[in-house]
Formats: C-alpha cells, sequence, structure tokens
C-alpha cells in the first residue's frame, strides 16, 4: 500500500485503516547509510538521502526532513534547509511517499532572544513567516512547528496566538498540512492546529488525526501503545498517525525499530 495514499488521505480528512507512519528518524538513516551525522548535517543531499534510508527501513508513509538534529549540532540555515526539502520532495514523489518538514516554532526562536516574549515575538515574525512561506511554496505535505511546553503566561500571549494564525492562513494558501510539536493545551478547535505531535510517549489530538508517540525500542510496548491508540481513533473516527516522542537516532539499534513496527505492519 502507497504511503501516498495514506498521506492523502489524512491531507484530505478522511477515515484511515492503518497507521499512518512518520517517525522523525535522520540519525537512524545515517546510521544505516553509514554517514557520520556531522557530515549528514553539512550536506544536504546527505541529509536527504538520510531521510529516505530510514523512511524506507522503517517503512513509513512519509520523509521525515528536520532543520535541527541533537542539541551538539547547529540548525541548518534556512538555505540549506530547503535544499534538503527540495531533494527529499523530489525523492518522496519517485517512492510514492509524502514529506514532512520540521522547523523551529515562533515561541522556541524568541525564547531564544529573551527580553520580553510579545516584543521577541514581534522581531522573529518576519523571518518566520517568510521561512514558512518559502517551504511552503515547495509543496511538502505537512510542516510542523517544534516548539517547547510552554508556560501558562506564554501560552496565553495574543502575539503568539496571531502569528501561529498567520501560518495557518499560509498553510491553507498552499493546501498543506500544519502540525505542531507539541500543541498548546490552550488552543481551541478553532485554531488548534491540523496536526499535533507529543514530546512525551502518549497521545496528541488534532483536528485532522490523532497522534501517538511511542517507545520503537520496545517491539511489545510499541505494539500496546498503538494497539489502545488504534482503539481511541476508531472512535474518534480519525486517522491515527504513528510517531515518536524524540527523533530516532543513531544510539537506536536499527533492527529493533523494525521489530516494533513489524508488531503492526506487514510492510517491512
Amino acid at each position: 500500500m502507497s504511503g501516498r495514499l495514506a498521506i492523502d488521505a489524512l491531507r484530505q480528512g478522511r477515515s484511515w485503516d492503518h497507521p499512518i507512519l512518520l517517525p522523525s528518524a535522520v540519525g537512524l538513516g545515517a546510521r544505516i547509510d553509514a554517514q557520520p551525522q556531522g557530515l549528514v548535517w553539512a550536506d544536504p543531499q546527505k541529509l536527504a538521502d538520510a531521510c529516505v534510508a530510514a523512511a524506507r527501513y522503517l517503512g513509513a508513509d512519509a520523509l521525515w526532513v528536520p532543520a535541527f538534529g541533537s542539541p551538539d549540532l547547529p540548525d541548518l540555515d534556512a538555505l540549506n534547509h530547503r535544499d534538503a526539502v527540495q531533494r527529499a520532495i523530489a525523492a518522496a514523489a519517485r517512492l510514492q511517499m509524502g514529506c514532512v518538514v520540521e522547523i523551529r516554532g515562533p515561541l522556541a526562536r524568541a525564547l531564544v532572544l529573551g527580553g520580553d516574549l510579545d516584543e521577541a515575538l514581534k522581531q522573529i515574525k518576519p523571518d518566520v513567516i517568510a521561512e514558512f512561506e518559502a517551504l511552503a511554496n515547495l509543496r511538502p505535505d505537512i510542516i510542523v512547528l517544534a516548539e517547547p511546553e510552554p508556560l501558562p503566561e506564554q501560552a496565553e500571549s495574543r502575539v503568539l496566538a496571531r502569528l501561529y494564525g498567520a501560518l495557518r492562513r499560509l498553510a491553507e494558501h498552499y493546501d498543506i498540512l500544519k502540525g505542531m510539536r507539541p500543541a498548546m493545551s490552550s488552543m481551541s478547535a478553532d485554531n488548534a492546529p491540523d496536526l499535533s505531535f507529543a514530546i512525551a510517549p502518549g497521545m496528541a489530538a488534532g483536528r485532522r488525526a490523532l497522534a501517538v508517540a511511542a517507545d520503537w525500542a520496545d517491539a511489545d510496548g510499541f505494539a500496546r501503545a498503538v494497539a489502545r491508540a488504534r482503539a481511541e481513533a476508531r472512535e474518534a473516527e480519525l486517522p491515527l498517525i504513528v510517531c515518536c516522542a524524540t527523533a530516532l537516532g543513531g544510539e537506536i539499534e536499527p533492527n529493533r525499530c523494525r521489530e516494533a513496527v513489524a508488531q503492526i505492519t506487514e510492510r517491512v
């Protein structure tokens, strides 16, 4: 079964019978390709290749292309990131898969600046919108904003809410889905993201799907978590995304991740 069909169902808001696998796994892909992670992050083609290697190895439905790796590695600059995304989108089209792009969200960027949150958000707003629109123009299926868990007063910022609204309208204009990792609990149904991804093991609910972050290194635990999530998704009449709370890196044994997936699918 084609990953492209699963992602199209997700984008169109149609129910889907099988879990949709969307793991972030550049580090795992680099290990499979026998490439040092530092080299992968220095070369857009190698980054795209690592995304492909991981997705094919795990039987994923989409390539997940982040803009940042482990804390000891600098974020990709916007130009190199777009280059990697463009290459990944081309590979995804050949492989009949979708493409997910992850970037730092506005709250994460504003907190780096420090000082008054609303003033920092106003300062970073033009760059965030420009980067989001440039990526959206490449037509990935999903753009995910990676954010820290907000403090209550941060989540209630009206400036932040307006910026999220502007990004949502851009996503709708380009007919792509906007995801968040994680979504803020203060978001109502009207301004909740299309997709939400947890930053800890467990469930997250977006407007278009439920998502479960499970432990890919524990085959039995993975199967139990996905079984519970599938029941919840059926009751909600929503597709189920299976993702990971933290990116699958080179320290994880690839076979263990593959065994976990084999518990819920015959695709690998």
